[in-house]
């Protein structure tokens, strides 16, 4: 005799899961930020430090379309001064294809990309202070040599010199604290725990030990 129990349930179909899981964070924007201005001002600097080492260069050929009085004074007074303007304009252009490639390692989210950034600028800032001190010089070499020509000194107001000297001192000033904004920004920003901690973990799978 056999006995029948309850009958069985049907089966309880399968169902997908409901957690749809942790929501990875979402990327943050800095680094486009950063690099899209490090791009394009890097891009900028080549394109001038070229302009610049250019004339330097052909400085000679370029102070023959000034009359030929006035060529002959600016040609000595910056005649001394033209190895130190070829230096500058190669130092400049080199520094400006450093920031632009540490631009695209910020855009790529590449650990390098911060210390290429750091890199320049520290150097940025010491370039700046020498080409600040050599366009002072320049200026000032322009002037004198200005007032020692006859044909101009007659015209020349005597409070003209005094004036010359004192603008060329408050470029030498704007020029510093424009061309380190950038540097110091830089220089602080990547300092930051918080930025160290992200960039470290760039280039890291997601499942990686911190």
């Amino acid at each position: 005799m056999t006995t029948t129990g309850p009958p069985m349930p049907p089966p309880t179909p399968m169902t997908p899961p409901t957690d749809a899981g942790a929501i990875p964070p979402k990327p943050s924007s800095w680094p486009m930020v950063i690099g899209v201005i490090a791009t394009i001002l890097g891009s900028l600097a080549v394109l001038g430090g070229c302009f610049g080492l250019v004339s330097s260069l052909f400085l000679d050929q370029f102070m023959s379309l000034v009359p030929q009085g006035e060529a002959a004074e600016m040609t000595s007074a910056l005649d001394g001064l033209k190895p130190a303007l070829i230096i500058s304009g190669a130092l400049t252009m080199v520094l400006a294809i450093v920031l632009l490639i540490g631009g695209i390692g910020l855009l790529r989210r590449r650990a390098w990309g911060r210390s290429t950034c750091l890199t320049w600028a520290g150097l940025k800032m010491v370039l700046v202070v020498g080409n600040s001190v050599l366009s002072y010089i320049v200026q000032q070499a322009q002037f004198q040599a200005m007032a020692e020509d006859p044909n101009m000194a007659g015209n020349m107001p005597g409070f003209l010199p005094a004036l010359m000297q004192a603008m060329g001192a408050v470029g030498l000033v704007i020029g510093l604290i424009w061309g380190w904004a950038l540097p110091i920004f830089m220089l602080i920003w990547f300092s930051r725990r918080k930025i160290k901690a992200e960039v470290a973990q760039w280039g890291r799978p997601a499942n990686a030990p911190g």
